[in-house]
């Protein structure tokens, strides 16, 4: 008999959030609230709409959060590329 979990990462129970989500979330609302008060009003605008786009999920899996798609495109456009050209 078998014992399986659904996932090892805890969940918080509101719409699947995680401890990673809520950092990140917490992050850009610091973010928000600092430019807000330094009356930098359309930065902090822009700041909290990528915090939030960051945060929705995506279709294919409800953990899947769009800040982890950002990481991956991210990494892909920095890592080595090596290129090849035979004649």
């Amino acid at each position: 008999m078998y014992i399986t979990l659904k996932s090892i990462k805890r969940n918080l129970g509101l719409f699947n959030l995680e401890f990673e989500d809520l950092l990140i979330g917490s992050i850009f609302g610091l973010i928000f609230t600092i430019l807000f008060l330094l009356k930098i009003y359309t930065i902090a605008i822009v700041i909290i709409s990528l915090g939030v786009l960051s945060l929705i999920p995506m279709d294919f899996s409800k953990c899947n959060r769009m800040y982890k798609l950002f990481f991956l495109f991210v990494k892909y456009l920095f890592k080595d590329k090596h290129y090849y050209f035979y004649k």
